[in-house]
């Protein structure tokens, strides 16, 4: 586990280290989906896809209120997605944005490295804050290795927990075989991959993406 003495960036703040922004996706949960990524993960799970996202500190911070700006501004949306980096090292920032988002009528999806038993346990308030506003929490540690079941999920031990009503789940949702992945190309130019690749192709990417 990272500490703040291990990463000098790991501290409270109260805007959100934001390492990227996607206005549309198809596979960062149910339906059409902003997707927001964190700057920051204490857990760092061997073989991570999003290793550039581990550090605290290189990060574009930005408000709440500037991420719900951008948010009103997409239609066709169905909710929003928190991923990372690790979401729950950035609850209560996050957690404010959930809030006024459900307020809209979007549901909110949150990933996370920590099981539902831990966030459970912790009693930490910002925590709790932001598993209220969190439709479908998908929890645990990528373990590298594991089949990529259930669908949405990294690998196998990864629980997809649905804490209200307002998601409902869907037994056909990515069961077909193949991969979940997505590229998207901004109007500067800049290519977003996300989703769920096979691990040797997840790893043909990395080393591309490490090529420049």
């Amino acid at each position: 586990m990272v500490t703040p003495t291990t990463d000098l960036g790991c501290r409270h703040k109260s805007g959100i280290s934001l390492a990227g922004f996607l206005a549309k996706s198809a596979v960062n949960g149910p339906g059409i989906r902003a997707v927001i990524w964190v700057q920051g993960c204490p857990i760092r799970c061997k073989g991570c896809f999003n290793r550039a996202f581990w550090s605290f500190s290189p990060a574009r911070e930005v408000s709440p209120e500037e991420i719900i700006r951008q948010i009103r501004a997409i239609q066709g949306i169905e909710g929003i997605t928190f991923s990372g980096g690790e979401p729950f090292a950035q609850a209560d920032p996050l957690a404010e944005v959930g809030e006024q988002v459900r307020e809209m009528g979007y549901t909110v999806v949150t990933y996370t490295g920590y099981t539902y038993e831990h966030l459970l346990s912790g009693s930490n308030p910002a925590w709790n804050r932001l598993l209220r506003v969190t439709d479908l929490l998908i929890a645990g540690p990528y373990i590298r290795g594991e089949s990529r079941s259930p669908p949405l999920a990294g690998s196998s031990n990864q629980q997809l927990i649905y804490l209200t009503g307002r998601i409902h789940k869907d037994p056909t949702y990515g069961q077909a075989e193949g991969e979940l992945v997505e590229f998207s190309i901004d109007s500067h130019g800049t290519t977003t991959i996300t989703g769920f690749p096979r691990e040797y192709r997840a790893d043909l990417i990395a080393a591309r993406c490490r090529e420049g």
